[in-house]
């Protein structure tokens, strides 16, 4: 990956940016121990300068890759009320909402008229939605997320960061190779999303050594600017990476100037970053015998969550 153009600004001046009119609304997955959900979403967003409020759909003793699982789901009841609550005292006023895992129709259903409300309130409210299906041609949630999805909660988004298995069950498009994901993200965009970041799993002939990232912005006159990122593969899976990936997007787009190319180039350099530390932290510190993943290491490498080592550069697609 190639280098930023330029200084960067340091990790003492990143440290200290200041947003105090920058709130972000976050409805994710929690988990006690480790980093999956809001737990990879809210720390990278504080540590940059955002205030975040954030509510847990589900409060689990650890992410779903472990050998057990505890914990208690919030449902779409208490969802409301904690909402109503905030409404109550006029603490809506967001600049950016983002929503992650919901494992539930009825929540899901719940959170597209808290993003109605909030767009009310807040015509220039950027909502990121990750629209988490599954991945590997396997659905992790239930089927009946999708309709949701497609009819209620995508028109409303403004930024989706889909991987390649969700943008085809989103799209109704069976996606073989770059084109087909073109086609589909174009799909995307007739509903009203303006930027699309195909975060991963395109089919590719290096996939075994490479992974590849679209963005796509549609422009007011219709046309659409996209980019190809292509960087190398890090062996093994990480729990956690899709959630860090829509936290750090609002980061580097505030910081870029609405810039889609410029903003996921940074994201993935820090998510290079991050996976880094965290392989190498593993080999002398292996994961527990109830999970053979390791967590992503957030604390040791806080520092690339505030300024990545590298920016991973984009091809233009014509």
């Amino acid at each position: 990956a190639a280098m930023a153009d330029g200084p960067s600004p340091s990790i003492e001046a990143s440290i200290k940016r200041e947003r105090p009119s920058r709130r972000v609304f976050s409805i994710q997955s929690h988990v006690v121990h480790g980093y999956a959900g809001n737990k990879a979403a809210v720390f990278p967003l504080q540590i940059n300068g955002f205030h975040v409020d954030f509510v847990n759909s589900v409060h689990f003793s650890n992410h779903t890759a472990y050998a057990n699982l505890r914990g208690e789901r919030l449902d779409s009841e208490q969802l409301g009320a904690i909402y109503e609550g905030l409404t109550l005292n006029g603490l809506t006023t967001y600049s950016h909402l983002l929503t992650g895992y919901c494992g539930n129709p009825g929540f899901l259903q719940r959170i597209g008229g808290i993003v109605k409300d909030l767009k009310q309130k807040n015509e220039h409210l950027l909502y990121v939605c990750d629209p988490v299906l599954g991945d590997h041609g396997k659905y992790y949630t239930p089927r009946e997320l999708l309709p949701i999805y497609k009819e209620v909660i995508v028109p409303l988004a403004d930024v989706l960061t889909p991987n390649c298995f969700e943008l085809g069950e989103l799209s109704g498009r069976k996606i073989e190779n770059e084109t087909d994901c073109l086609v589909a993200v174009d799909a995307i965009h007739d509903l009203g999303v303006s930027r699309i970041v195909v975060t991963s799993g395109i089919p590719s002939k290096e996939e075994e050594t490479q992974l590849i990232a679209l963005a796509s912005t549609r422009n007011k006159d219709g046309t659409a600017t996209r980019h190809r990122f292509v960087f190398s593969k890090r062996s093994g899976n990480f729990v956690g990476t899709g959630d860090l990936f829509a936290s750090l997007l609002i980061v580097w787009l505030e910081e870029c100037g609405g810039d889609l190319a410029e903003a996921v180039g940074r994201v993935i350099g820090a998510l290079q970053d991050v996976i880094g530390v965290t392989i190498d932290i593993a080999k002398d510190h292996p994961p527990p015998p109830s999970c053979k993943l390791p967590e992503l290491r957030f604390i040791e490498a806080r520092r690339y969550l505030l300024q990545p080592s590298q920016v991973v550069r984009s091809q233009k697609i014509e």
